[in-house]
């Protein structure tokens, strides 16, 4: 079996070329939130929120593209993690606009990501 291969892009209408050049036709949206530490933020964890559009283009590859739509310092001593309001309103707004433009441009919408049976990616609503 061929090792599974992940093509990136860095714009969505260039995605959505390459998808459109394939005569692919169905696009997974998803919002997603992960937990990273930085030197910027003193190594403190921040929930870092993005919008996800990935494709299959075979069964061992598929295309993504990442919209970070922005993050936020975890709140210290809380057991929980919970995205701020301000944060989730963007995320929202993010998703929608994302997935307008996906429409708009003739592909079927379908929720979650693809991702390789090693790749990590939290995909849940905090």
């Amino acid at each position: 079996m061929a090792p599974a291969v992940k093509l990136l892009f860095d714009s969505l209408d260039a995605l959505l070329v390459e998808l459109r050049d394939r005569k692919l036709d169905v696009v997974r949206v998803s919002p997603a939130v992960a937990i990273e530490t930085s030197v910027q933020a003193s190594g403190a964890p921040r929930l870092v929120s993005r919008v996800l559009v990935t494709a299959a283009l075979d069964e061992a590859s598929w295309v993504e593209w990442r919209y970070r739509v922005g993050l936020a310092v975890v709140e210290p001593g809380r057991s929980e993690f919970q995205l701020p309001p301000w944060l989730r309103e963007q995320q929202d707004r993010a998703l929608a606009e994302v997935a307008r433009r996906v429409d708009e441009a003739g592909f079927q919408i379908r929720e979650g990501i693809l991702t390789h049976d090693q790749g990590v990616m939290d995909t849940f609503r905090l």
